[in-house]
């Protein structure tokens, strides 16, 4: 939804308005923490109820910090990948429900330190293994582009079938609860609202929305996702430079198409985000 600069289009909120209007239930679905502009995002969208963060790992209010489902790693998994951190020499970062720990902040730690509140986001602590008693949430691996490939492997050769192994992009591999992912989520809060699969539609563009999309009664993948990406998709839509996602909203919903489709007046109106 968001342009290279962080910035939601108007289009794209005033369709998402209109979707929300006729009685869809509209629920985010990111990799980022509920802190890391969630909250700003979701109250410009005009979407108060829980979101999905953490790649699933966290359903979550993010305004208010109201929890409705939380996955945390088991402390023997989470120690095994701290432990995994130090041997390769990397910079770990830990999720907890109040925000980030880290030992020393690695390069991509602008990721981490918006806080939601005063009082919550990124803190600096002696040892992440002294953690492993505060419900950690996931453990992130900074890798940057060079290492991703060889660490994403040896993560997941080393926790096949024990800990979900999942990544928004080259920056690193996140370690979390087994069969933690976007898709996982989307169901679990569908079912609470009695909505089956089939009445779910999901649009996405990374390799963490493979599951979502797959599970999703109608996708659309952007037209920038990675061709496995894309092939999970029912429809591939232009990428967001060109504001795709407002083609996937119509194909979702033909009623709304006057509303929510793609309108090349709209397009360059921009609403910062901070």
């Amino acid at each position: 939804m968001l342009d290279e600069r962080g910035n939601l289009p108007a289009a794209i909120r005033n369709a998402i308005a209109a979707i929300a209007g006729s009685g869809v239930d509209v629920v985010l679905a990111t990799g980022r923490s509920p802190w890391s502009g969630i909250a700003e995002l979701t109250e410009r969208l005009g979407l108060p109820g829980p979101q999905i963060t953490m790649q699933g790992a966290l359903v979550s209010v993010p305004a208010t910090g109201e929890v409705h489902r939380l996955r945390a790693l088991s402390p023997a998994l989470y120690s095994e990948a701290i432990a995994l951190a130090d041997e390769l020499g990397i910079d770990a970062v830990v999720a907890l429900l109040d925000g980030h720990r880290a030992e020393r902040l690695p390069e991509v730690g602008e990721l981490f330190v918006t806080p939601l509140a005063e009082g919550r986001g990124f803190r600096y602590v002696e040892g992440l293994e002294r953690l492993v008693d505060e419900r950690p949430i996931r453990v992130f691996l900074p890798t940057g582009p060079e290492r991703h490939g060889a660490v994403r492997r040896l993560v997941a050769s080393r926790f096949a079938g024990r800990a979900s192994i999942v990544w928004s992009d080259l920056t690193g591999v996140e370690i979390l609860a087994p069969g933690t992912h976007k898709g996982e989520a989307v169901s679990w809060l569908a079912s609470t609202r009695g909505i089956s699969p089939a009445e779910v539609a999901a649009v996405g563009d990374a390799a963490n929305d493979a599951e979502m999309l797959r599970g999703a009664g109608w996708s659309a993948a952007m037209g920038s996702a990675p061709p496995d990406v894309r092939a999970c998709a029912d429809i591939v839509v232009p990428p967001s430079r060109d504001l795709g996602v407002l083609d996937a909203f119509a194909w979702f919903f033909p009623d709304l198409a006057g509303d929510v489709g793609p309108r090349a007046g709209d397009r360059p109106a921009l609403v910062p985000l901070p």
